[in-house]
């Protein structure tokens, strides 16, 4: 009996610190043996969790004044149960992110605007599509509300025993794989393995001469933008239906053959870079995406981050220096260093990829072929009816034409309809 009582109490016990954990305010200060501790939600995967929790050590021990600790959230459920625990009074002090989920967090009102704690110059150093996918329109202004740790792009991944001379334009990269293509072997050798999906396509209608909506936010697709997005939607077609190459919508088959080694380029993003190192080895090679010869233009895919951002409820200003005080040690080059050891593209351009950064060289010579794409990218919508409207009415859109369902101009015709809809008064 006696020990029973002592289990209770003990369960008890723990109930009552894992429920005021979980569930305290961020605005009420805490306070451990006169330090402020600060709690930071994440979704990194196991190995890229272990270096933030190494990184956030070093932070911890170079200032004892402060405490950082971190706690792992399920991916898929991180932005949901920030903006729950936020809105119920709770929720970590800082939280990393990535960027596209940064609309539906500012229009649920859990994130703070940062452009008076991270100056104009800080940010300058950083990589400007990084940091303008940390941006949201806040009241007609392009507002930061995070802080850009890590970046993810598109880029050609190749087997370098395979391809010699690494083609330039996408007009070359297509002949090259369909000459590397070999059917009659079991299974086919395919040249050039390349999921369709909208995400790592839409980079090449930038080239195509296709737009969305111009500069100022006006809607053009069924305008200026036609042409070249029906150019565009017409080439997917063409590629989709060419026998000589892998072009497909199934981004379950592009997988297994890249995981069965039968597939000698790829294109893809920057954080699958490890799985392309395990299928080729060392003879792994990466380069930003071929410019399209058709109209010398490159393409402009997005650009994704990590970003760290602040609880809405911060308004501890002991707090609040030391959440300011993590995110700029997270932006510096030595801690940026720490990420790419990690395949965490840095943001921080001050971070010189040169031979000395590190000894991995085939990691190094990918570190600098993503940024080089970056720096040609563009950032990822953020905003929350982008993300919950127009991209799902492009990809319904893209779908339809590489698919033949409809015709390019239809297709065309069929989305700028909806969207007229939704964004002409």
């Amino acid at each position: 009996m006696q020990k029973r009582f002592l289990f209770r109490l003990l369960l008890l016990g723990w109930l009552l610190a894992f429920t005021a954990c979980a569930a305290s305010p961020a605005s009420v200060p805490s306070a451990q043996a006169g330090r402020t501790v600060l709690r930071l939600w994440h979704a990194w995967p196991a190995t890229e969790g272990r270096v933030l929790q190494t990184l956030v050590e070093q932070f911890n021990q170079a200032h004892p004044q402060w405490q950082i600790i971190v706690q792992a959230r399920p991916a898929v459920s991180l932005p949901s149960d920030l903006v729950m625990a936020v809105q119920e009074g709770g929720g970590p002090h800082l939280a990393i992110v990535q960027s596209h989920t940064l609309g539906t967090l500012v229009d649920a009102g859990v994130v703070r605007p940062l452009d008076d704690v991270i100056a104009a110059g800080e940010l300058s150093s950083l990589l400007p599509t990084a940091v303008g996918s940390a941006q949201v329109t806040v009241d007609g202004q392009p507002t930061l509300v995070g802080v850009p740790i890590s970046f993810d792009t598109l880029a050609l991944y190749y087997n370098r025993a395979n391809v010699l001379q690494p083609p330039t334009t996408i007009e070359e990269l297509l002949q090259t794989g369909r000459a590397l293509t070999d059917r009659n072997r079991v299974p086919p050798v395919w040249g050039l393995a390349y999921n369709l999906s909208l995400d790592r396509t839409i980079g090449y209608l930038y080239a195509f001469g296709g737009r969305i909506f111009d500069e100022d936010g006006t809607l053009v697709l069924g305008d200026s933008g036609r042409e070249g997005t029906e150019r565009w939607l017409a080439w997917l077609g063409q590629l989709y239906r060419d026998e000589q190459l892998l072009a497909t919508l199934d981004g379950v088959v592009v997988d297994r053959v890249l995981q069965s080694r039968d597939a000698i380029m790829a294109i893809d993003w920057a954080h699958a870079q490890a799985e392309y190192r395990a299928i080729w080895n060392d003879q792994l090679g990466v380069l930003p995406l071929p410019r399209l010869g058709a109209t010398d233009r490159l393409p402009q895919p997005y650009v994704q981050a990590d970003v760290i951002v602040m609880n809405a409820r911060l308004t501890d200003q002991a707090e609040q220096t030391a959440a300011q005080a993590f995110m700029r040690f997270m932006i510096e080059p030595s801690s940026q260093r720490v990420l790419l050891a990690v395949n965490r593209q840095p943001t921080q351009l001050a971070l010189q990829l040169s031979d000395t950064d590190l000894d991995d060289q085939i990691q190094l010579a990918a570190a600098r072929a993503f940024r080089a794409q970056a720096q040609h990218g563009l950032p990822i919508p953020s905003d929350r009816l982008t993300n919950e409207l127009v991209w799902t009415t492009l990809a319904d859109m893209h779908l339809s034409a590489v698919r033949g369902l409809l015709t390019p101009e239809q297709a065309v015709s069929q989305a700028t309809e909806i969207l007229h809809s939704r964004f002409t008064p």
